[in-house]
Formats: structure tokens, C-alpha cells, sequence
């Protein structure tokens, strides 16, 4: 353990659908973009090359410095990495000992009390890059992440256009039936951007073992 080392990562694409910033919280193969109800496919090629290259940066970066970079290929992305130990993103309080934390546990802030999953990653990451030995607070599976029914739970009124009567809108479809006067309503845009406004990226951590001949 005396040669692990961790970072935190920061990370969004641009979605291909319809280019509004989609967060990456961890190494899930398809996420789902609120704004235009698609499903994004990420390879596992993709998330292969881009933590092996974020292992390899980091290893070499000096405690608490960072850098940013635009990703440009599969997808327009941002990537954040900064090469910290893992703490409470509530509070800021340094984990107790990370390096020792068992997979499929959860470790408890002392101070705030803000609770955080410890995974071991997914099988196809880690055979392919075996430095890479435990995520602490990322969407390892799909049922993990907000999905469609983040937008079902949202639910908001508005006048139907055409009769004034109550309309009801879940989010699911952008053109609705008027229950009053069976008119086809089309959702404005600042009811459709108030049902699925976008999330905040989720800061997660990668515990690596250090290798020979990394990134300096």
C-alpha cells in the first residue's frame, strides 16, 4: 500500500444528441442525458484509454496540483484531475486511512457525517489496466446513476395554449395532449429546461498502485 497513490477526477462529455454537458461520474458504459432523454453509449475503450493516461499523469504530480484538459476523439469532453488523497466533498475532511478501506463498504465522514462508496472497478477496466485498484464515490453500474425516472419524479403545470386549462407535464415527451380540449401541446422551453435542469459533476477518486515508467 506504500506505493498507492490517489486523484480525484472531474469529468463531462459534450452529448452527441444535442451537445448540452453530460457528467461522467464513473466508468458506466451508456449514461442518460436529462435534457434530451437520449441514452449516450461510452466504450469501454474510451474510459480504458482515459484512466490508464489519467493513472500515468497523476503518478507524477506533485500532491495537490491539477491539471484540465479539453478531450477531443470519441467525445468533446472536460477532464479535471488533481492529484489529492480522498476527503468528504461536504466538508473537506482528509478520509482516515483510505489506503486500507475494503470494496463494497462505505466510509462515514467523522466530521459531517456525508457517507461514500468504496468499489472495487469493473472487471473489464481492471484487467486491461491493472494499476487501477479502487474508485471511491463513482457510478460504477447504470441502476447507480439517474436515469428516466429522475425526470419522471419532477412533475410541473402550465395553461394549455389554446383552452387555459391545467396541464400536468412528467418530462417523458416535449408534445402533450390538453386533457380539456384534446390539443397537441408542444412544452415551452423554460418548462422543459426547469424539468431537466442539469446536475452538478460528481467528484470521485482512483486509487492506483505506482508503476515504472509513468508520466514525469
Amino acid at each position: 500500500m506504500e506505493n498507492d497513490f490517489c486523484f480525484r477526477i472531474e469529468f463531462s462529455i459534450q452529448c452527441p444528441f444535442c451537445d448540452r454537458p453530460l457528467p461522467l461520474d464513473g466508468p458506466l458504459e451508456s449514461v442518460f442525458c436529462r435534457n434530451c432523454l437520449s441514452e449516450v453509449e461510452v466504450p469501454r475503450e474510451y474510459w480504458i484509454d482515459t484512466l490508464e493516461n489519467a493513472c500515468r499523469k497523476m503518478q507524477g504530480t506533485k500532491k495537490g496540483e491539477g491539471r484540465g484538459s479539453m478531450l477531443i476523439g470519441t467525445f468533446h469532453g472536460n477532464l479535471t484531475l488533481a492529484r489529492f488523497d480522498p476527503y468528504c466533498d461536504r466538508c473537506k475532511t482528509e478520509f482516515a486511512d483510505p489506503w486500507k478501506l475494503e470494496h463494497g463498504t462505505f466510509y462515514t465522514c467523522s466530521k459531517c457525517g456525508a457517507v461514500y462508496p468504496v468499489q472495487k472497478p469493473p472487471e473489464w477496466l481492471t484487467t486491461e489496466a491493472p494499476s487501477i485498484i479502487t474508485m471511491i464515490n463513482a457510478l460504477i453500474s447504470e441502476g447507480s446513476q439517474g436515469s428516466r425516472a429522475d425526470s419522471a419524479d419532477r412533475i410541473t403545470s402550465f395553461s394549455c395554449p389554446s383552452c387555459a386549462g391545467q396541464l400536468s407535464v412528467e418530462g417523458i415527451s416535449r408534445l402533450i395532449k390538453c386533457d380539456y380540449c384534446d390539443a397537441n401541446v408542444y412544452i415551452p422551453d423554460n418548462v422543459w429546461l426547469r424539468l431537466h435542469a442539469g446536475k452538478r459533476k460528481r467528484r470521485w477518486f482512483v486509487i492506483c498502485e505506482r508503476v515504472e515508467h509513468a508520466e514525469e
